[in-house]
């Protein structure tokens, strides 16, 4: 009987697989629009404001248009005006600009800026509005709530969405951006003692409102001395 011998097979070397090496990567926000929503404005000065708001109605030279639709807008630079409650309000206003500015910058580098304002009363009844618009010639631009009606309905603050045609022009279904938004811009509902700081390029409307009432509010422009 003859007998064969049957090669043993060769263990086969393992294939190791080299872990994914990891890759560093950020995510770096651009083009950041930056907004200052300040609810502890200077309340104690709403009433005074207000008597003086009904004060330079009554002459009809004080009204102009400009964004309005409807409503009363004042013609002349509201910080002119030689009134103790001016002047208040002029400090409260030029704290809040400077510490706007210097959030920016790091604590060694924060400094008083040489700058001026230059405003306007804004008086919004029942049907009225503001159309979009901007600010040119200034660097941030601002509005102060005075006084806002209890049953007042719309009447937002609404700021457009500043990339223009970007949100436009995407379409993913199923996939979610969150960079994108809905195009329709951002609203902020008025509060009396309510303050925004915004870049004066950013554009902006006033809703139209329902109700009975007066929506008075002092919007002002931060310009070079």
């Amino acid at each position: 009987m003859s007998t064969s011998t049957v090669p043993k097979s060769e263990p086969q070397p393992t294939q190791v697989t080299a872990a994914p090496r990891p890759v560093k990567s950020s995510l770096k926000p651009l083009f950041q629009t930056w907004i200052y929503h300040c609810q502890e404005g200077p309340k104690h000065l709403n009433e005074r404001l207000e008597e003086l708001t009904y004060r330079l109605m009554r002459d009809e030279k004080n009204c102009t248009r400009r964004t309005n639709v409807g409503g009363w807008h004042y013609a002349f630079d509201f910080f002119k005006l030689e009134e103790s409650v001016v002047e208040g309000f002029r400090h409260e206003m030029e704290q809040h600009v400077q510490g706007f500015i210097n959030h920016f910058r790091a604590e060694s580098s924060r400094k008083k800026d040489n700058f001026r304002l230059q405003g306007w009363i804004n008086v919004n009844r029942d049907g009225h509005s503001n159309l979009l618009h901007c600010h040119p010639g200034c660097f941030l631009s601002a509005t102060y709530y005075v006084k806002i009606p209890e049953a007042m309905k719309g009447g937002e603050i609404v700021f457009r969405d500043p990339r223009g045609p970007a949100v436009a022009m995407y379409e993913t279904p199923g996939i979610d951006l969150p960079w994108v938004g809905t195009g329709t811009g951002i609203p902020f509902s008025p509060t009396a003692g309510h303050l925004l700081i915004f870049p004066s390029w950013l554009e902006h409307r006033v809703e139209r409102f329902e109700g009975a009432g007066d929506r008075i509010s002092i919007a002002f422009n931060a310009i070079n001395p």
